[in-house]
């Protein structure tokens, strides 16, 4: 390329090949950009070629032209998304791309995805079956993706995804949506389960806290003592615990949503929290120095006692101070499924941990707590979610719905 030179400024047994070329001048003197140390001259043009396209284009690496999505889209995740977002959101955008969106949608130029073609990709998956929740994740990912092409990247005229819309909720998909049925837990079951995990169990405390207070699976694992303010009856949901990459290490990060709150406990909750603090404190007094402390390091990665560690004082542990992971509420599952040990016997065909935080939401509603405040206690971001979890219509709904009508008939 005629505007970029070329030179060996060492000797033939110690080349020292140097590309250079002119910049932009800067108060009003001559810039020039250039880079030795390449052993050959082929070398020195494919770095001085590749630096010269970039500095033409501002750093700019696509052309519009031939611009795949999927390698826009690898881009947009590496100079956007890792650095603006948290890792866990990260990582579920790289999921969904992997899966959903690049075996449909990647092959194609980025200047040619249309709002026809766009919109077809959302019908088709639609009939396939996948939720409406699954549906507006993946439009908002290609629609972020997008509008960083049109804003910051300047490679689109405009979002096609902008005129695509999802399904009306009314409409029919070809094959029975993919949603997971999440049943109110009755008090009959609720009786059931806490007769399977009594108190002192290690699963009971998780259990009891997501049905007396609607925590969220992971904020429950990430409780410490210092969260619990017994004397006030409250609790400081502030982190999570999850597990994240290929580390095999649970790790706290802020709560989902970012959704930081103080919620208030009940008396029952308190005297659980109450009586596992005693027996922590027996234990460590048994164990001695052969309790297990967990430790949180640098990366806020819990571990045995890694180096650069502090001691951090989590709530749910075994009885020699061994962290209790959420994966335990796997076998809990298959207990209350009736498919552990071959019992046969079911609690609930439909129960998973988050149905306790939809009950109690319902609870929270049947007995007259605005739907703000249990939005709040939740953590939910707007309303409509909170909706959503106390869209069932319980046994005491219908009884205090047929007393009204009663009441209006006289």
């Amino acid at each position: 390329m005629a505007d970029i030179y070329y030179r060996n400024r060492g000797t033939k047994a110690k080349p020292n090949w140097q590309y250079r070329f002119e910049g932009a001048p800067i108060n009003g003197k001559r810039k020039e950009i250039s880079k030795c140390g390449f052993k050959t001259k082929a070398d020195a043009v494919a770095a001085g070629t590749k630096a010269y396209n970039e500095y033409q284009s501002s750093g700019q690496v696509f052309k519009d032209s031939n611009t795949s999505y999927s390698d826009f889209l690898d881009y947009w995740i590496k100079e956007y998304c890792i650095i603006n977002l948290k890792s866990t959101t990260v990582e579920g955008y790289q999921k969904k791309i992997r899966l959903y969106i690049k075996p449909y949608l990647g092959m194609y130029r980025l200047t040619a995805l249309t709002p026809v073609a766009l919109q077809s990709f959302i019908n088709d998956r639609f009939n396939e079956g996948f939720s409406r929740n699954t549906l507006t994740v993946i439009k908002g990912i290609i629609s972020k993706s997008l509008n960083y092409a049109v804003t910051t990247m300047r490679l689109l005229q405009f979002n096609p995804m902008d005129c695509v819309k999802l399904p009306a909720p009314r409409a029919h998909s070809k094959v029975p949506t993919r949603k997971k049925d999440r049943d109110v837990v009755t008090p009959e079951q609720i009786r059931l389960i806490f007769e399977r995990f009594p108190d002192g169990h290690p699963s009971h405390l998780p259990l009891l806290l997501a049905y007396r207070c609607g925590l969220r699976l992971g904020e429950v694992f990430a409780l410490t003592w210092s969260d619990i303010d017994l004397k006030g009856h409250t609790i400081d949901i502030n982190k999570q615990v999850q597990m994240i990459g290929e580390t095999n290490l649970w790790t706290l990060t802020p709560p989902k949503y970012d959704s930081y709150r103080v919620i208030d406990i009940d008396s029952s909750v308190v005297d659980a929290l109450s009586r596992e603090a005693e027996r922590q404190s027996k234990a460590q007094e048994f164990y001695a120095e052969f309790y297990q402390w967990n430790y949180l390091d640098k990366n806020n990665q819990l571990n045995s006692g890694a180096e650069d560690s502090s001691i951090i004082h989590l709530i749910m542990v075994r009885e020699n101070g061994t962290y209790i992971t959420p994966r335990t509420m796997q076998h809990v599952g298959r207990v209350i499924h009736g498919k552990a040990n071959g019992s046969g016997v079911a609690i609930s065909e439909n129960w998973d941990f988050h149905s306790m935080r939809h009950t109690h939401a319902t609870m929270l509603l049947e007995a007259g707590i605005p739907l703000a405040a249990i939005q709040e206690r939740l953590g939910h971001t707007n309303i409509d979610m909170t909706e959503h979890y106390t869209a069932h219509v319980t046994d005491s709904m219908r009884e205090n719905l047929s007393a009204v009508l009663d009441k209006i008939a006289t």
